[in-house]
């Protein structure tokens, strides 16, 4: 079985702008998730939180994002 790769597409000071990139990835279809979520909601200068993309749907998910 082939393990997936995974990479972060983006850091954000705040969740809820991570939360806002996931979900257009998500609409258009893509899988992302959100990492270190916790730390960016309890220490926002120092824990960024990531979105997180399969890596072959990079670039596609980079597109969607400079379009935002």
């Amino acid at each position: 079985m082939q393990q997936e790769q995974f990479v972060i597409l983006a850091e954000y000071h705040t969740l809820a702008e991570a939360e806002i990139s996931k979900s257009i990835l998500q609409s258009a279809g893509l899988w992302a998730d959100i990492r270190n979520e916790f730390m960016s909601a309890l220490n926002p200068i120092g824990g960024a939180a990531r979105v997180v993309v399969r890596a072959e749907d990079q670039q596609e998910a980079e597109k969607l994002l400079q379009q935002r």
